[in-house]
């Protein structure tokens, strides 16, 4: 009797964005996303906050063990496609250390930060808000920690047009001479 045939992902990139709430992740992936598409049609993106609003993170929260089934979670879901991009704050080394494992080279981590004042002002504007007078002891923003070795690191206080470019330009250069994705 021979070996179950096992199903391979495809090789793929997955673009994963980690920052604090409302530093900006989502409004650039979707700039990539929307870049990356013409040339790419395959490419998807996995917004932690829609997933845990719509999709297969709708029973997780913040909890230590959650956090660790997020990033199993979203790094599963993005390397089933030839381009994933992924949005999470991702806020201790354990849990990039974590999707580093999952994605092993296929992962490019880009730190997407905000000074404190603006990222609270954005998040005043969301329907949600993810800051609160009194946050949750396992919030992720009380356990943030500044990644060390980030591939690209976008400062948002620059204009919106600025950070579109680098992070549209960094994920070209992945692509230059390769195989189309």
């Amino acid at each position: 009797m021979g070996l179950p045939h096992v199903k391979h992902p495809p090789a793929s990139t997955v673009f994963w964005l980690m920052g604090l709430p409302a530093s900006g992740k989502t409004t650039l992936a979707r700039r990539l996303l929307a870049h990356l598409q013409p040339e790419h049609p395959s490419c998807v993106l996995y917004d932690a906050d829609e997933q845990r609003a719509t999709g297969v993170l709708r029973d997780l929260g913040w909890s230590p063990e959650d956090r660790v089934a997020t990033v199993e979670a979203l790094s599963h879901a993005a390397v089933q496609h030839p381009i994933g991009i992924v949005t999470l704050v991702t806020s201790t080394p354990a849990e990039r250390w974590l999707a580093a494992d999952l994605l092993g080279e296929r992962l490019h981590l880009i730190h997407v930060r905000a000074p404190e004042e603006l990222r609270h002002a954005r998040d005043a504007l969301r329907p949600s808000p993810a800051y609160r007078a009194n946050p949750a002891p396992d919030a992720p923003e009380l356990s943030w920690t500044e990644p060390e070795h980030p591939e690209l690191t976008l400062d948002t206080t620059a204009p919106l047009a600025v950070s579109e470019k680098a992070i549209c330009s960094f994920a070209d250069s992945m692509f230059q001479g390769g195989a189309d994705q």
